[in-house]
């Protein structure tokens, strides 16, 4: 299966209103891509391509500033229903996370190290056995990037996305 999705990444914790370098963001963007292969019974099996516009104005950003958040996802995804039109799903997952922070300015401007964490997440596949169906859903997404002049970046986030999927 092959699912477009878009939506807002919006930051939390000191990654939205911390004064430490790089923090002090704002919602963006988010898009990605994924592809997700059945395993069997309820688990399946995702990887993906995703990035998050993160606006950085309060971190020290020039106005209309931007932070890219680029990355890897893989993991597991359970149905927690099958069979069904609308089927509950949650998921699991490894993230790798690089951010371009040209806009960022002093030693911290340039594109981070590459960044690991986790993230977590629910949603709903609207569309039973369809070959196109709607998936929204929610993510929490956890990761740590070094940034340009050596500082850690502690990057926290919800992402409310919705996608097409398509069965093949």
């Amino acid at each position: 299966m092959l699912e477009a999705h878009g939506g807002v990444a919006v930051p939390t914790g000191s990654f939205a209103d911390g004064a430490s370098a790089g923090e002090g963001t704002e919602p963006g963007a988010s898009l990605s891509v994924l592809f997700a292969l059945p395993g069997s019974g309820r688990r399946g099996f995702y990887a993906g391509f995703s990035q998050h516009r993160f606006g950085c104005e309060s971190a020290g950003c020039a106005a209309g500033g931007r932070y890219v958040a680029t990355g890897f996802d893989a993991g597991l995804r359970f149905a927690l229903l099958r069979g069904h039109r609308v089927m509950p799903w949650i998921r699991l997952g490894a993230i790798t996370t690089r951010v371009e922070t040209g806009d960022l300015g002093g030693e911290n401007a340039g594109v981070s190290g590459l960044g690991f964490g986790g993230e977590v997440g629910a949603g709903l596949y609207v569309g039973g056995s369809s070959r196109v169906a709607l998936n929204p859903g929610l993510r929490y997404a956890f990761v740590d990037t070094e940034l340009p002049g050596g500082g850690t970046l502690a990057m926290r986030y919800l992402i409310a996305q919705v996608a097409v999927a398509l069965a093949f």
